[in-house]
């Protein structure tokens, strides 16, 4: 379990990500979402990046839930990373009211890797 904390710190909670992965959520706001049952919308979507993964030649290192805020609202996030440094922005959730919504497409993108001094 230390070693994906790390991973995750590293890449997903990183400072130098941050922008990206609230780009990642701007991108999935943009576009119509479709409500969904949890359960359902966490099964989709990790067929969705599994999917994706192969679709880069990777595949999925870890799944994370991220608490992100957007203007007033604040949302779950679920990430996948992938093992190529990547990173796919899943379904959301309005942690408010606890819906689900499932986005029209998924944004994939590139995160920066931890520099060392």
């Amino acid at each position: 379990m230390t070693e994906l904390n790390t991973v995750v710190n590293t890449t997903l909670l990183a400072d130098y990500n941050q922008a990206t992965i609230s780009a990642m959520l701007d991108a999935i706001l943009a576009k119509p979402l479709t409500p969904m049952e949890a359960k359902q919308a966490k099964t989709y979507m990790e067929q969705v990046a599994t999917q994706a993964a192969g679709d880069e030649g990777t595949q999925v290192q870890l799944f994370q839930l991220m608490e992100m805020k957007n203007k007033h609202t604040t949302y779950v996030l679920r990430v996948a990373l992938f093992s190529n440094n990547k990173a796919i922005g899943l379904d959301v959730m309005d942690a408010e009211n606890g819906q689900f919504f499932v986005p029209e497409s998924c944004p994939v993108v590139e995160l920066q890797s931890p520099t060392v001094n």
